[in-house]
């Protein structure tokens, strides 16, 4: 199972199954009512954020955006909407700091949410977070070549719970995927405290084009393929 505190809040796994299938998954815990009132679906060739119920949006700004796309044969994943400065940027042929420039923190004092993104293609994938550290904004970027044998990394956007939620800490984490393609769902699902589990999406990256998605604490993963 994955290690991963009460509280992750929002988090990217990036690496290879236990049967050398490259993927990238995202994954969605909330506390409030507002934040639980979300759920993950595809639209349009990518993973987006939604809402169950419209009448307990209080400001869709940091709620609504698409956690997983592409460009070209790029797989984007961010906690934000940053990911389309992500897309823009890569798509210009800039580098991902060059792209996630104009960005930064979350504005929701007093937690000041990180901005994640993973960028991931056929030779490996870019981890990065956007983080306030003493009153600004801390720039760290990781890069990785895909490993076979089940080796991924994890990040998300908080280190625990609180009253004000404490930012993650230090480089990514190594994580050994001890299961295969089509087990990975339910296992990156049910490693999450069901208290805070909201949903999670995975992305395969060998080319099939398959993606599963799971709302709710006991859903179970729907698998799409997409062209």
């Amino acid at each position: 199972m994955i290690d991963t505190p009460s509280y992750p809040g929002r988090g990217i796994l990036c690496g290879t199954t236990g049967d050398n299938i490259p993927f990238g998954a995202y994954l969605l815990t909330a506390r409030s009512v507002s934040s639980q009132n979300r759920l993950l679906v595809v639209e349009d060739g990518m993973i987006q954020t939604t809402v169950r119920d419209p009448s307990l949006v209080i400001d869709p700004r940091l709620l609504i955006y698409t956690a997983m796309q592409r460009v070209g044969t790029t797989l984007i994943i961010a906690n934000g909407d940053h990911g389309e400065l992500a897309k823009a940027g890569l798509g210009n042929g800039v580098s991902l700091p060059e792209a996630l420039a104009p960005s930064c923190y979350e504005p929701d004092e007093p937690h000041y949410t990180p901005r994640i993104t993973a960028v991931a293609d056929r030779h490996g994938y870019i981890l990065s977070i956007l983080r306030r550290v003493d009153g600004e904004c801390e720039r760290a970027y990781w890069e990785y070549g895909w490993q076979t044998g089940g080796h991924a990394h994890l990040i998300h956007t908080y280190r625990g719970d609180g009253e004000v939620l404490p930012s993650y800490s230090g480089d990514p984490r190594a994580i050994a995927v001890g299961c295969t393609a089509e087990e990975l769902p339910a296992w990156i699902h049910t490693s999450l405290d069901e208290r805070y589990r909201l949903a999670s999406a995975v992305w395969l990256l060998d080319g099939s084009g398959r993606i599963a998605i799971t709302n709710g604490t006991d859903g179970e993963a729907q698998w799409t393929r997409l062209n």
